[in-house]
């Protein structure tokens, strides 16, 4: 399987994608999935899937870069968790499997940039879910993006003993996807650059109503929706959306 962005971010993802959630999804994913046999795609690192294991959930991890999965490994084996985790690309789903919950979280259905390859991820999610399954999707409430030329600073974080920057540049394509680069800075306590690295990945912001429309089409049928994990502040617009889809 080929390499892509996320290969390079195991060691930093963390820090980095993992430390941007501003809510406690992680949370109420363990509470959604309580008792059910769950699998996760997109598994990365684990921030997600750990955290079911260690509260009982049955649950495996499919995820496209073996690198993220080498990385999740190691932090299960720091923590006594036995896992059970596959490479895999959605687009060609290795389990035929039924389960009780499966979650595509942290808006990875913006990286499947094509409506209709969507459509069938989600018609092929719709049979592999138990008679009284649940799917669950998330994503970002979509913002107005303008393209920018140059790079502008994302974040400085401590990372290790030294520090982790990033800065970021948009390009807004002709078919609604965004073409985001990312540059990746790591420093040592004394400033020095040790690494340098670039990313760049196209993604499809993707509407709520889009998304039911397309799970409608695939077969399922909405249960209940979230947002920010039932976390909004008063007075504040969500940020991200949940649909939770039976099949049938």
């Amino acid at each position: 399987m080929s390499a892509w962005s996320y290969d390079s971010l195991a060691s930093v993802y963390a820090t980095d994608m993992g430390s941007s959630m501003p809510f406690d999804d992680v949370g109420w994913y363990v509470a959604q999935c309580c008792g059910r046999h769950t699998l996760e795609l997109g598994c990365g690192t684990g921030r997600i899937l750990l955290e079911l294991l260690a509260q009982g959930v049955d649950a495996i991890g499919l995820d496209r870069s073996l690198p993220m999965l080498v990385e999740l490994r190691r932090q299960a084996g720091e923590r006594g968790l036995v896992t059970n985790v596959a490479q895999a690309d959605l687009q060609a789903l290795p389990i035929a499997t039924r389960f009780e919950c499966i979650l595509a979280p942290y808006a990875l259905i913006t990286y499947i940039g094509d409506r209709a390859v969507l459509q069938r991820l989600l018609k092929q999610l719709a049979e592999r879910l138990t008679e009284d399954g649940r799917l669950i999707v998330d994503s970002f409430v979509p913002q107005p993006v303008t393209s920018f030329r140059e790079f502008r600073d994302d974040y400085r974080r401590q990372y290790l003993d030294g520090w982790l920057q990033r800065s970021k540049r948009i390009t807004v394509l002709d078919d609604g996807r965004n073409r985001i680069e990312r540059r990746y800075r790591l420093l040592d306590v004394n400033e020095t650059l040790q690494r340098e690295w670039s990313t760049c990945e196209e993604i499809r912001p993707y509407a709520e109503n889009e998304v039911r429309e397309l799970a409608a089409c695939a077969g399922l049928r909405l249960l209940d929706r979230a947002e920010d994990y039932g976390q909004t502040p008063i007075g504040q617009k969500p940020c991200f959306w949940s649909l939770i889809f039976g099949a049938g």
